[in-house]
């Protein structure tokens, strides 16, 4: 199937000012979460931030949670990307899982408006809790198909199958946890070391199952 012709014309134009505005209002959103947090910052601030009208907003998102998911987003193929890199590092040591760890570190303070977003979001949104779930599912099955077998064993709906699905999971929420601490700065530099030195030994075993 081949694909639609690109619009030329009116229809290129107005299609790119979509663009624009949408990216204007990400922009936006990503500054006004940075300030103040997911519950206390209004869809006000954010039209206002981003010189757009109400009607505007809504054309793009619907509500103030489909815009934090859209900045939540934006990590997503980073995210795939890095932990797609995991079946690489089986048979490895913890000193080569540390400095993967760091490269998580290294995409927070990257991203450094999503980290407490996403604190924020599963604290309060059940919604957001949901689809972190999917989405470390999705993880684990991505680096299940590239044929670890700790995560191969992930697969499946039988007994075991769930249990070392529950593993891989826990492993992931405190991989990811532990990253976005040291990104905000909530474990102190001197702590860190020893932070990830833990971290990488756990990941380490559970890749070499």
């Amino acid at each position: 199937m081949t694909a639609p012709p690109a619009p030329t014309g009116r229809a290129a134009y107005l299609q790119a000012r979509r663009e624009r505005t949408r990216s204007d209002i990400l922009v936006a959103g990503r500054q006004v979460f940075a300030r103040a947090n997911y519950v206390q910052a209004k869809i006000e601030d954010i039209i206002k931030a981003a010189r757009v009208s109400r009607a505007t907003f809504y054309a793009h998102f619907d509500t103030k949670l489909d815009l934090a998911y859209a900045i939540y987003d934006e990590i997503a193929p980073q995210t795939a990307a890095l932990f797609g890199r995991l079946s690489t590092l089986v048979g490895s040591d913890r000193v080569a899982l540390r400095g993967w760890l760091l490269e998580f570190v290294g995409l927070y303070v990257g991203h450094s408006y999503v980290t407490p977003l996403i604190a924020q979001l599963a604290l309060f949104e059940d919604r957001f809790r949901l689809r972190l779930q999917d989405d470390a599912d999705a993880l684990i099955d991505l680096v299940a198909s590239a044929g670890v077998p700790s995560f191969v064993r992930a697969m499946g709906a039988n007994e075991t199958a769930r249990r070392q699905r529950i593993r891989a999971r826990l492993l992931f929420n405190r991989v990811a946890s532990v990253c976005g601490q040291i990104a905000r700065q909530e474990i102190s530099p001197e702590q860190a070391d020893e932070w990830l030195d833990v971290v990488a030994e756990e990941l380490a075993q559970f890749l070499n199952e």
